[in-house]
């Protein structure tokens, strides 16, 4: 069982994860100084598919100056390290319990969940925009994986395309994992076109894509880095991020073989799209619920099948892909489909505790002084109004109060917020299967454990 369980992504060799934005910087606005995101695309939704929070044209009047030091992120991933160890410890004293008992999980698995926590590895994943802006970048993967972190690292591949010093350091401390976006292609045909062009010609096509396209030019890049790893054996694992959006919905299974066969030593890792991070209306529509049930059922599939394989195409996460499919089987109001699958009530760190353990230090919403410090502040990238700690830094903070933050605070601040997170269903917060479990809108359950049955066999 316990290969299975690892197999199908319901427990991993990792036991938490640290998505970290090291480029938090201070922004002058109209109004003062407030935190915001520095990055070199421009990725929203006038220009695209989705929005992004550190796209250039919400973030103007950037001070790089301000950037996160090195030593204050050496300090955060040693409070993040032992702070998450120790809520993980504190998760199982207090509420492991209740928790097998409401989620009905059996005297094995339970053992086996509560081996993972206690003895798995921490992993790192440096985000943030492109965090290769940062001007330590390199010396952070080096220094991470000495401090025992497994690191991954998101990149738009945009210093790949012109830096060969880079790379060359990039390569002589290479992260476990490079994570590049490949969700934004108007077709399959302009798709199958960027596949079969070769580095230099990707690069001129580069070139000459307007730069207020985030996206675009991300498409490009992306494809330019897959190209180099595909010859040089020393680059570590490529994952594809694909956002299944409105656009693409209809080519995605074409897209992810696609993907698959150009690349077949990298794993590709396709999620929907959502709207509820920025209290925007339902991403989908009526016309698309055909397709995305579709395309969860074939994920739920694919998933059940490369278990026990060598070598795997997707992430493996089946609780993820059967909390959506549990929305089909609770929810019969279509409206309410379409609200639940662009994240509404769906899942929420802050539901239980124990289901927001995945750590995130990012930006807060507040006024500053030129001279204040920003950076590291717990709570949500994506969302910066509900679990956010505004007044404090993650490299001044106990690893106590760390553990204490995902464990205990997170539940309680939502009601200080007078605009709380409605929810996400974003896979990497979701996590494993006690944080699916723990964060899954109480309407949802039943229908998932019922599949959980089905597929799991508990």
């Amino acid at each position: 069982m316990s290969h299975q369980l690892k197999e199908l992504g319901y427990v991993y060799d990792v036991y938490s994860g640290f998505q970290f934005d090291l480029n938090t910087t201070m922004i002058k606005t109209n109004r003062g100084y407030a935190e915001g995101h520095f990055c070199d695309h421009n990725c929203c939704l006038d220009c695209g598919n989705y929005a992004c929070p550190a796209a250039f044209s919400k973030n103007k009047g950037v001070d790089a100056k301000s950037l996160i030091s090195l030593e204050e992120v050496v300090a955060c991933l040693t409070k993040a390290k032992l702070g998450m160890a120790l809520m993980n410890q504190q998760f199982l004293d207090e509420y492991f319990d209740e928790y097998c008992q409401d989620f009905k999980i059996p005297k094995k698995i339970a053992s086996e969940i509560k081996q993972t926590l206690e003895t798995g590895q921490a992993e790192l994943n440096m985000f943030g925009g492109n965090p290769e802006l940062h001007p330590d970048f390199l010396e952070i993967i080096k220094q991470a994986h000495q401090l025992g972190w497994k690191v991954s690292t998101t990149t738009t591949g945009k210093k790949f395309m012109h830096d060969d010093k880079f790379i060359e350091g990039f390569l002589a401390h290479p992260p476990d994992s490079l994570a590049i976006s490949a969700d934004d292609y108007e077709s399959m045909e302009e798709l199958n076109q960027i596949l079969a062009m070769d580095a230099p010609t990707i690069k001129k096509y580069w070139q000459k894509a307007n730069p207020l396209y985030g996206q675009r030019k991300k498409a490009y890049e992306s494809m330019y880095v897959a190209k180099l790893a595909k010859k040089n054996k020393r680059f570590p694992k490529i994952l594809f991020n694909i956002v299944v959006h409105p656009g693409n919905l209809a080519s995605i299974d074409q897209m992810l073989m696609a993907f698959s066969t150009e690349y077949p030593d990298a794993i590709v890792n396709p999620y929907p799209a959502q709207s509820s991070f920025n209290y925007a209306g339902a991403l989908w529509q009526i016309e698309h619920l055909l397709g995305l049930e579709k395309f969860i059922d074939t994920m739920i599939q694919t998933q059940v099948k490369q278990a026990g394989q060598d070598k795997k195409k997707y992430v493996p996460r089946l609780p993820y892909w059967l909390a959506l499919k549990s929305i089909f089987k609770s929810v019969t109001d279509q409206q309410q489909v379409l609200k639940h699958l662009s994240g509404y009530q769906t899942w929420r760190c802050y539901r239980m505790p124990g289901a927001g353990r995945y750590l995130q230090a990012s930006s807060a919403s507040r006024n500053l002084e030129k001279t204040d410090r920003v950076g590291g502040h717990l709570g949500c990238f994506w969302n910066r109004n509900t679990v956010t700690l505004v007044d404090q830094h993650l490299w001044q903070m106990s690893t106590e109060a760390v553990a204490d933050y995902l464990l205990h605070q997170k539940p309680v601040l939502p009601a200080q917020s007078d605009k709380p997170c409605p929810g996400c269903i974003m896979p990497r917060l979701m996590f494993d299967g006690p944080a699916v479990e723990l964060g899954l809108a109480p309407e949802l359950v039943d229908a998932y454990l019922k599949l959980r049955l089905k597929y799991l066999k508990f």
